[in-house]
């Protein structure tokens, strides 16, 4: 699907969604297919993390973006700006996984507890600029902070 007809989609389901009763078919229906657009690809956890990140719902040009994104198997912080500490933790994850690491092994590689980098990667513990160097330099790779 074209992000166009995503966005067409999207939109018609949430009508549905939006003006039938949560017990009939319709509504059921809408909601499955809705889940399944969302989250066939890109994780529950994923849009959670981006939405708190954001603190705001996704908009549905957004989501069509995600998804499109996702399909392709490219990272999602490609294609929406989160706040600097969201990306960078959300760019640890994604190479983290990239590189079929755990989080304890990349967690003894950069010096931290399994537990720390959890935090980081849900987004509830900030990510510092030397663990975030740290990473980056086990991946091989550099971090750019985007501009504002």
């Amino acid at each position: 699907m074209t992000k166009d007809e995503i966005i067409q989609k999207l939109a018609d389901l949430n009508a549905v969604i939006d003006k039938q009763p949560r017990d009939t078919a319709e509504f059921h229906e809408a909601s499955t297919e809705m889940s399944r657009l969302t989250f066939g690809t890109i994780g529950m956890r994923e849009v959670a993390f981006i939405v708190d990140a954001l603190g705001r719902p996704l908009t549905n040009p957004e989501l069509a973006d995600l998804i499109i994104a996702s399909e392709a198997h490219r990272p999602l912080n490609l294609v929406i700006s989160l706040p600097a500490e969201a990306d960078a933790a959300y760019t640890i994850k994604y190479r983290r996984k990239q590189a079929g690491m755990t989080q304890v092994d990349l967690a003894k590689k950069i010096g931290i507890e399994q537990s720390q980098l959890a935090k980081i990667e849900n987004g509830q513990l900030r990510v510092g600029l030397n663990l975030l160097q740290r990473a980056m330099t086990v991946f091989g790779t550099s971090y750019i902070v985007k501009a504002l």
